[in-house]
Formats: C-alpha cells, sequence, structure tokens
C-alpha cells in the first residue's frame, strides 16, 4: 500500500510539475486521474509554489497543513497525494474543519463549493490572513479568494487572485502565475 500511495503522489506530483512548468492544463477523460485527484495535486504544487511571511501563524507549526473547509469533495485523494510528503522542509497534514476561525495552524484552505451561501463572511473573516484560500466556487478568485479552480472543457484550470494574495502577505511564484488562466491585480467591487 505505501507503494501504491508513493507512486500514485510521485504520479500527481508529476502531473502538476509538467503543468506548472510547461504551461499545460491536466486534461479529464476516462483513462485520466478523476478530477478531485487533479484538484488535490494542484493543491500540493500550490504549497511548493506561495512563500508565506515568517510571522504567519501557521509558520510556528512544525507541520504544513491544508485544510478543506466544508463537504470534503476529495476523498481520499488529498490524503493520498500528501502521505509521506513535505512541504517548505516540514511533513504535510490534513485537516477538515467547519468554521474559518479554525484556520490558526493552516497554511492552505480549500474552501468547499458546499460552503457558496457564506462565501463573502469566510472570505472576510479569512481577509489579510496569510492563509492561502482555494475553492471550486463559481467565480471565487473573482470575489477576493486567491485561487479559483474551473473547468475549460475537459481541463482543470484556476484563475489566481494576486492582490488577494499580496494583500494577506503571501508571495506567489511566477511560475505559477504564468501557467494560470487568470491573474487579477484589481480589489473585488465594494472593496
Amino acid at each position: 500500500m505505501a507503494a501504491i500511495d508513493r507512486m500514485l503522489r510521485r504520479s500527481a506530483s508529476m502531473a502538476l510539475v509538467v503543468t506548472l512548468t510547461g504551461g499545460l492544463a491536466i486534461e479529464i477523460h476516462a483513462q485520466r486521474p478523476p478530477e478531485y485527484q487533479v484538484k488535490a495535486a494542484y493543491l500540493y504544487g500550490f504549497g511548493r509554489f506561495v512563500e508565506w511571511p515568517a510571522s504567519a501563524p501557521a509558520d510556528a507549526g512544525e507541520t504544513f497543513v491544508f485544510c478543506v473547509l466544508g463537504q470534503d469533495p476529495f476523498g481520499q485523494w488529498l490524503d493520498e497525494v500528501v502521505a509521506g510528503a513535505v512541504i517548505k522542509d516540514k511533513p504535510v497534514s490534513v485537516r477538515r474543519i467547519a468554521q474559518p476561525e479554525e484556520s490558526g495552524s493552516c497554511h492552505t484552505m480549500f474552501i468547499s463549493a458546499s460552503e457558496g451561501g457564506r462565501l463573502e463572511r469566510i472570505l472576510q473573516t479569512l481577509e489579510r490572513r496569510p492563509v492561502l484560500t482555494v475553492s471550486d466556487a463559481p467565480e471565487f478568485a473573482q470575489h477576493g479568494g486567491m485561487i479559483g479552480f474551473t473547468l475549460d472543457g475537459n481541463r482543470v484550470r484556476f484563475a489566481v487572485n494576486l492582490t488577494a494574495a499580496q494583500d494577506a502577505g503571501l508571495q506567489l511564484n511566477s511560475e505559477l502565475l504564468r501557467v494560470a488562466a487568470t491573474v487579477l491585480t484589481s480589489r473585488p467591487p465594494g472593496d
């Protein structure tokens, strides 16, 4: 089982590396990984292409933490992709949380589309906190989230809200920005 986990993580990581360094999008077909396996690989990769401020509360911990807020659409995929992985010289773990206030140890928070009804409040709670916010809720990046997944036909793509990330003190690697489908550099209306 451990060998299978390593192979899966390596395959997902390789797909992400190819995606982030080659500007390619991963296509979802019957013979391709399921959508949320691809998104789990992206999440893992985002952690490698973002710098958190040294003062970030999550950085004080000994673990790099991915949090999932709301209904978990990943099933086992995220856990399998990060099993045994290390980011920023820290072992990786996954936490499922119910409230954005539980984000203190989170480096990256995936906000489930199930949280769409309270998305504005969640983003207000996390605003300017050094937590990378990611979701596949519609127009997530346009509404102030940092990275929003989209589907372009059979391809998983993502939009980046660079302003939201910078306001939170996060630095996004230029390679990540280069392969994003869209990079937003203005604030959402009403901000």
